[in-house]
């Protein structure tokens, strides 16, 4: 007898929530522990779709740490040269954005990362010890909780040139 008898359509939505909660509460116990505001906007996004879409190449570990540290080295660097407001934002947003392609570590929710560090006044510290802390958690989580939720393990192995992406979960 399962454990809880959850309609097949809604298995997904059940799988992601419980995803997304868990990353929560481990990042915020991170950040506890570690004395540093982990829990922030852009990696609960991540954590929504890591356990959304496990498969998918935006969401692998080089990736999300790639992304969210770029994404606050922009931030940093545009906020102490700009200060805080909406042209330094929006400039940080788009150097990221632009330097994650061009490093193949485009992570949507790295972009968001640049102005969370400009909203933190986010010193020179900030990427490697309150972002790179968090995104190697959220990896680790997922690491542990994508086996238990989704039947497979992450990150999901990248498939060869030429090959399809197979959607799994």
């Amino acid at each position: 007898m399962p454990l809880l008898d959850v309609p097949a359509p809604l298995v997904p939505y059940l799988r992601m929530a419980v995803g997304v909660f868990c990353s929560a509460v481990l990042i915020a116990a991170m950040g506890r522990v570690l004395d540093m505001p982990l829990l922030m906007a852009p990696f609960l996004a991540t954590a929504a779709l890591k356990h959304s879409a496990p498969h998918l190449p935006g969401v692998a570990p080089r990736r999300v740490v790639g992304g969210h540290v770029v994404g606050a080295v922009a931030g940093v660097a545009v906020g102490n040269l700009l200060g805080v407001g909406a042209l330094a934002m929006a400039l940080a947003a788009a150097g990221a954005a632009v330097a994650m392609m061009r490093l193949d570590v485009l992570h949507a929710p790295g972009v968001a990362t640049a102005a969370v560090a400009i909203q933190y006044h986010g010193q020179i510290w900030f990427p490697l010890a309150v972002v790179l802390a968090g995104a190697a958690t959220l990896v680790a989580t997922t690491m542990l909780l994508t086996p238990l939720l989704h039947g497979h393990r992450y990150p999901v192995p990248r498939p060869r040139r030429g090959e399809p992406v197979a959607a799994t979960s």
